[in-house]
């Protein structure tokens, strides 16, 4: 398809690094879009008609029965995602891992996950210290995200 466009041919696994972060991005779309669109749609499924039949009665904008009855309605299934969406994206490693092999630095794809590993069994090991500090950190940025996400889903997530 690159040959269309004047482009020649792209290898997305040993190539540049916006050839292999497309690749990381679409693998991780592919795999986690179905359990998110799994999710949403049996929350928009749960939602009780007689909501929409009383606002189609008096009259409702599609934008505002969207905005006063079905967001709020499926809001705590939407911070479930956002929040596991989080966690599961600062534990990325096994998907870089199974696209790029076991060696991320060399490949120039190693995310904090991968840096914890190579620090206490992988080619740079022996420095249980330096994986110590960044699981700590890892665990403070998602603990501090999911806390943020915490604070503003109680204005906004309706049980």
């Amino acid at each position: 398809m690159l040959s269309w466009f004047g482009k020649g041919p792209v290898d997305f696994i040993d190539g540049p690094y916006w050839a292999k972060m497309f690749v990381l991005c679409f693998y991780t779309i592919w795999v986690v879009m179905p359990f998110k669109v799994l999710i949403l749609t049996s929350a928009l499924a749960s939602v009780n008609q007689d909501y929409y039949n009383a606002a189609k009665v008096d009259g409702t904008s599609p934008f505002r029965i969207f905005h006063k009855i079905t967001l709020p309605m499926i809001s705590p299934m939407i911070f479930y995602l956002v929040i596991t969406g989080f966690i599961g994206a600062f534990k990325a490693y096994s998907d870089a891992v199974a696209l790029f092999g076991t060696n991320l630095n060399a490949a120039g794809m190693n995310t904090i996950v991968g840096y914890v590993y190579d620090k206490l069994y992988g080619d740079g090991g022996g420095y249980p210290s330096y994986a110590s500090a960044a699981a700590i950190i890892l665990f403070a940025v998602v603990f501090t995200i999911t806390m943020i996400n915490l604070s503003i889903s109680r204005k906004n997530v309706h049980y």
